[in-house]
C-alpha cells in the first residue's frame, strides 16, 4: 500500500526542489544576500563564476563563485550555478566561514544551498566552469 505513494512523493519533492532553485549564468552580475550572526542583512554584488582564489585564513577554494561545491573542481554533483550557492560562497568568503550549517554567519546560507547542490541539474543550472585568474574583491559587503 505504501508503494502507491512513492510516485506522488517523488513528484512533490521534485516540484518543491524546482520551486526553490534559481539558476544563475556564469559571467552575469548577481547580488548575494545573507543574514549574519548579528542579525544584520548583508549584500554584495559581483560576477557569477568569479575567482577569488584560496582564502588565506580557511584554505577555502573560491575559484568558481556561485558553483554548488568547492571551487571549480571540488566535490559536487555537477557544475550547477545557483542563487543560493552564490549567497553561500560570498558569505563564506567574506566571513571566513567554517563548519557548514553550524557556521554562525553563513550556516543558514549553507542550508539554503543544499537543495541547489542536489537538484541544480534537474533544474537546468549546469554550466561550463570558467577559467578566470584569481582576483580578490576590492569591495566589502554592506550589512544593515
Amino acid at each position: 500500500m505504501h508503494a502507491s505513494y512513492t510516485p506522488i512523493l517523488a513528484l512533490v519533492m521534485a516540484t518543491l526542489a524546482h520551486a526553490s532553485v534559481s539558476c544563475l549564468k556564469v559571467g552575469s552580475t548577481a547580488k548575494a544576500t545573507w543574514e549574519n550572526s548579528a542579525s544584520k542583512t548583508c549584500t554584495w554584488t559581483g560576477t557569477v563564476g568569479s575567482n577569488f582564489g584560496i582564502n588565506a585564513l580557511t584554505a577555502g577554494n573560491y575559484s568558481c563563485n556561485g558553483r554548488c561545491g568547492a571551487g571549480c573542481t571540488g566535490a559536487a554533483v555537477g557544475n550547477y550555478y545557483t542563487q543560493d550557492c552564490w549567497n553561500h560562497d560570498i558569505c563564506s568568503y567574506f566571513n571566513n566561514a567554517l563548519g557548514g550549517a553550524s557556521d554562525a554567519n553563513c550556516g543558514s546560507a549553507y542550508l539554503a544551498a543544499v537543495d541547489d547542490y542536489i537538484f541544480g541539474g534537474i533544474d537546468g543550472c549546469t554550466q561550463t566552469n570558467p577559467n578566470n585568474q584569481a582576483v580578490a574583491p576590492d569591495t566589502k559587503p554592506a550589512c544593515t
